[in-house]
């Protein structure tokens, strides 16, 4: 069995760059398979499962890239604010 948990070695812009690359795959996916739905089993074009398809992709990229950047920004090492007081 493989462990689920693997590090991922990716710096911010990495990251970044990868959103965008999965925020179009998805989202283009949703309409295809949306579109396909509509014509195939509701007997016609119908553009409401394109929709529908399309905001699905677009909020699972959504949910993936905020989790992947949210992982890489807590991950990093903050440094503890220190208050100075003025005599």
């Amino acid at each position: 069995m493989r462990e689920m948990s693997k590090t991922d070695k990716r710096d911010f812009e990495d990251r970044y760059s990868a959103c965008f690359v999965d925020f179009g795959l998805k989202t283009v996916t949703g309409l295809l398979i949306g579109s396909m739905m509509g014509s195939f089993f509701l007997r016609g074009y119908k553009k409401w499962p394109m929709y529908i398809g399309g905001g699905l992709g677009f909020g699972m990229a959504y949910s993936n890239c905020e989790n992947s950047l949210n992982d890489y920004l807590l991950a990093m090492n903050p440094k503890p604010c220190s208050i100075k007081k003025r005599p």
